[in-house]
């Protein structure tokens, strides 16, 4: 399940790394192949409840590997493309089912994991995902740079069908479980409104940033840093889902609210860094942020199947469907700053999203789920 949201979650990232070469080729501006993180993400936003509600009652193992065949048909579709339409179409087939899969792995790692331990379940799937920025975005940006995006794209499809084939192997069988209707969980759930305004400002915070590191390390360090960069961002990620996973299931609110003031500080000193042209400071901001930013997963999960326990498969989509709205929006808002020349604009954003969010979550939230 792990390797799974590895490769998913590293064609979901596959441009960020890889901006300027993807659109020369097919000649559109730099905004419009960042853009497609929002096509993306906005489209897991719109069908990931509907389409949840329409398989309440399939059994989760053969929906789950059932994602993985929509993904490669996204992969043949960007590894033939010959324009943006097609690029786009590509990006559409493999958003199709990405919310599904992300609905359905943390509520099932947590069915398997022993009582007690779901923020333990769930950052073991999170170290997957996180791992994508640790190798899979910097292989496929080196590869892209060395061998072409395209083909890059066809070695990504590879690792799909390794992925597919480990889920048919080892993956138990889950039924579905219909919802509870208990008076508690009812009661709990009241807190899910005020997180759904929290994740999506803090998930804002990161990708009005993230999708443009490589401009910010160019600005800075230099173009033949970028790989570097997007690999400290990854690794520093892998070392916020561990400390999160250790922590969240007894501090589930503080490792929310301490990751989301970390985004906004770090945001500013950001600015700083790029102010004064220092790829040594962009690169010491790179690393925090990207602790905050790998702690945030894990942890807005877990905080959101304990608020929504008695139905965890809608709290999920919720939550998955709440993180693309925020990565569609804060990629739109980075998009927006960068195509009218103003790359600083990513970080300012992100420091007044990130200040937000921890507003949110400490004013209403807390005071719901305590």
């Amino acid at each position: 399940m792990s390797f799974a949201a590895f490769v998913y979650v590293t064609f979901e990232m596959f441009a960020v790394g890889l901006i300027t070469p993807m659109a020369q080729d097919l000649g559109v501006s730099e905004g419009q192949i960042g853009l497609l993180m929002s096509v993306y993400a906005g489209l897991v936003a719109v069908v990931t409840i509907p389409l949840m509600h329409v398989t309440r009652n399939v059994n989760r193992r053969y929906l789950l590997i059932g994602t993985l065949f929509f993904l490669i048909g996204g992969i043949v579709l960007q590894a033939t493309a010959t324009s943006y339409a097609t690029l786009v179409a590509g990006r559409v087939t493999a958003a199709f089912t990405h919310g599904v899969f992300w609905s359905l792995v943390n509520p099932m790692a947590a069915r398997i994991a022993p009582a007690g331990q779901t923020g333990k379940a769930v950052a073991s799937v999170a170290i997957g995902s996180t791992l994508s920025m640790v190798l899979g975005s910097p292989l496929t940006t080196a590869m892209g740079a060395a061998i072409g995006w395209r083909a890059a794209t066809w070695v990504l499809g590879a690792a799909v069908l390794g992925a597919l084939i480990m889920l048919v192997i080892t993956l138990p069988s889950l039924p579905a479980i219909p919802p509870s209707t208990n008076a508690q969980a009812r009661s709990t759930k009241s807190a899910i409104p005020s997180l759904v305004v929290y994740l999506m400002l803090a998930v804002m915070a990161i990708f009005a940033t993230f999708t443009y590191l490589a401009l910010l390390v160019e600005a800075t360090a230099g173009h033949e840093f970028v790989p570097y960069g997007v690999s400290l961002y990854g690794i520093a990620g892998l070392v916020g889902v561990t400390w999160a996973g250790k922590r969240v299931d007894r501090r589930m609110i503080r490792i929310n609210g301490v990751a989301a003031a970390a985004l906004a500080t770090t945001a500013l000193a950001g600015l700083l860094a790029l102010h004064y042209g220092s790829g040594l400071a962009m690169f010491a901001v790179i690393g925090i942020f990207g602790i905050a930013a790998g702690a945030l997963p894990t942890a807005a999960t877990t905080i959101f199947l304990h608020a929504g326990d008695n139905n965890p498969d809608l709290a999920s989509s919720i939550s998955v469907v709440t993180f693309q709205v925020g990565i569609a929006s804060g990629s739109a808002v980075g998009a927006a700053a960068v195509d009218l020349g103003y790359l600083s604009g990513t970080l300012l954003a992100s420091a007044v999203l990130g200040a937000l969010a921890f507003s949110v979550l400490a004013t209403r939230s807390r005071s719901l789920l305590r």
